[in-house]
């Protein structure tokens, strides 16, 4: 199991980025290996995903399993190939967001020969998608 934790304080108030976060549609926006998120009909805790992490791409379902209103969303991929589980935790810094997220992937089968790769990019990847929505948010 892979297992990646990064963080930074964003200059905006928390319920506002935590409703940007929630709302799963925007990691198109900021999140490199995701190229297609979409809202699954009838189910609003559930996105179908295309994830494309180079060395193969996916479409899954990412489902929000517990969310806690400006505090936390626990969302998770389960397939044949991986499962991982992303944790957002949202802490309020002098009226700024301090966003804490961690990732715990799991890979399978014939993918698991390649966890020394992930594992190795997995942190710079996720730091890049941080950024990214940091300016995104800070416009």
């Amino acid at each position: 199991m892979i297992q990646t934790t990064i963080e930074t304080v964003i200059r905006k108030p928390v319920p506002e980025v935590f409703a940007y976060i929630r709302n799963m549609e925007n990691q198109t926006l900021y999140n490199s290996s995701i190229t297609a998120s979409e809202v699954v009909p009838d189910n609003p805790n559930q996105f179908k995903i295309q994830i494309d992490l180079g060395i193969f791409k996916l479409t899954e379902f990412y489902t929000l399993e517990e969310i806690q209103e400006n505090h936390l969303i626990v969302a998770s991929c389960h397939s044949i190939s991986m499962l991982f589980t992303d944790r957002y935790e949202f802490k309020d810094s002098n009226g700024n967001c301090h966003l804490t997220i961690t990732d715990r992937m799991e890979l399978k089968g014939l993918f698991k020969l390649s966890e020394g790769l992930v594992k190795m990019n997995l942190k710079s990847q996720m730091m890049e998608n941080l950024n990214s929505l940091k300016r995104i948010l800070e416009s």
